[in-house]
């Protein structure tokens, strides 16, 4: 490989612009908002020239090593791109910008680094043949099958102000009294696997009334729990599905609908809500929250006891050190807090469980994951879930990613729907 091959390639060095391009405009947004509308939430201006000059110069090998991985599958390498931009770069500007702690920095750009392995990873997979017309039937019945309880359960209990984003929390308040035990698996299997699968589903077989049917269904979901992930779904699938011809091309409309938004955000903000509305929102809560708390669960479990697979089946053989769910005690120790829950990701669940061997383990098996995802060979189309499974990895333990986030659901449905193999 050579640096001219890299800049003679067009499509590579447009990705690697646009997510610099996103990158700098987060260190501004950073410098001149985040650290001032939300330094009570512990967002400090606190600049480390020698941390600053760190982060640009791993952040340009990142770019510069991930050219193998372009050449090689394009998939995955813009799943890369989606790891750089949640993962990487915000714990880097918190790093440099508010002089923050060396463990989450490292962590998490061990992270990304492992990934660039999955190219070298590949499986031969077995599949299960199955008519196509039985695939279409249990694509069809599934969603509706597990709706069923959901619907019994809440009705018509729906909030519609939840779709201007107004009364949001207290309509997950009134969703949590209701929801528990089986009726919780149904829901989040609905919403993160099974009703985003059959959307594409039936979007590759252009069967629209079906395609409009469903997604009604994800936006009932989301006006009944207040769950604002499950809102943006329904529109992340169809943006991944209909705009772009290639996984790169997706991946760079996606970067060049961010830049938009990162620039257009704070004059809306200052002129219609006069208030950092949509930065807050969006900006601070996608991008910087998850950061902030990588930083309060590595700065917490350095002093303090591992505690194994707390959001698992686990805590049924292993009892917890603490008096209270570690991520109400974070919010308790660090905002004085103890009805807010901090999320916690895979990173930084590594870290919780077993120390700088839990990330080291939790990154092999995320690169396994989707070195295995990559062999699927699946329609271009679903590209759009893989995104809200990054996301959710990014804010949920990896066990609850695997079960309650729907993972294991959806290789278990690629075996039996996705692989476009019937038995003849």
């Amino acid at each position: 490989m050579s640096a001219i091959s890299i800049f003679v390639s067009r499509e590579f060095f447009r990705l690697k612009m646009l997510i610099t391009l996103i990158y700098i405009a987060l260190e501004l947004y950073y410098y001149n908002q985040i650290s001032d509308a939300y330094e009570y939430m512990g967002f400090v201006e606190d600049l480390n020239l020698y941390k600053y000059l760190i982060t640009k110069l791993t952040f340009g090998g990142l770019l510069f090593s991930s050219y193998e991985m372009f050449k090689r599958d394009k998939f995955l390498y813009t799943i890369f791109l989606f790891l750089l931009l949640f993962f990487f770069i915000p714990n880097a500007i918190l790093f440099s910008f508010s002089n923050g702690a060396l463990g989450p920095f490292i962590s998490n750009l061990f992270f990304v680094t492992v990934f660039l392995l999955t190219p070298y990873l590949r499986f031969n997979l077995p599949s299960v043949k199955l008519p196509q017309k039985k695939k279409d039937i249990l694509v069809f019945i599934l969603p509706f099958l597990l709706l069923i309880p959901v619907v019994l359960t809440f009705k018509l209990e729906i909030n519609l102000k939840t779709l201007i984003l107004k009364e949001v929390y207290e309509t997950r308040d009134l969703f949590s009294i209701k929801m528990g035990g089986m009726l919780s698996y149904f829901y989040h299997f609905l919403v993160k696997t099974i009703v985003p699968i059959a959307l594409v589903y039936f979007m590759i077989k252009k069967k629209h009334v079906l395609v409009g049917v469903l997604a009604l269904v994800l936006i009932y979901l989301y006006v009944i729990s207040g769950n604002k992930i499950v809102y943006f779904t329904t529109f992340i699938i169809m943006f991944f599905y209909y705009l772009g011809s290639s996984y790169t091309s997706k991946a760079s409309n996606f970067f060049i609908l961010t830049l938009a938004f990162l620039a257009v955000t704070p004059f809306i903000d200052s002129f219609v809500f006069e208030a950092p509305v949509l930065s807050g929102t969006f900006v601070n809560r996608f991008f910087f929250i998850p950061a902030l708390l990588t930083q309060w669960y590595f700065e917490f479990f350095d002093g303090n006891p591992y505690y194994f697979a707390e959001s698992s089946f686990f805590n049924l053989f292993v009892e917890s050190p603490y008096d209270m769910p570690v991520g109400y005690l974070l919010t308790k120790v660090y905002w004085n807090e103890p009805t807010v829950y901090a999320n916690n990701g895979i990173v930084s669940d590594g870290f919780m469980n077993l120390g700088y061997f839990g990330v080291f383990l939790f990154s092999i098996f995320f690169a396994f994951l989707f070195s295995l995802f990559s062999s699927f060979k699946m329609n271009k189309g679903y590209f759009g879930l893989f995104f809200c499974y990054i996301y959710i990895i990014l804010s949920a333990p990896l066990l609850g990613c695997l079960i309650t986030g729907g993972i294991v659901l959806f290789i278990t449905l690629w075996f039996l729907v996705l692989n476009n193999k019937v038995s003849t």
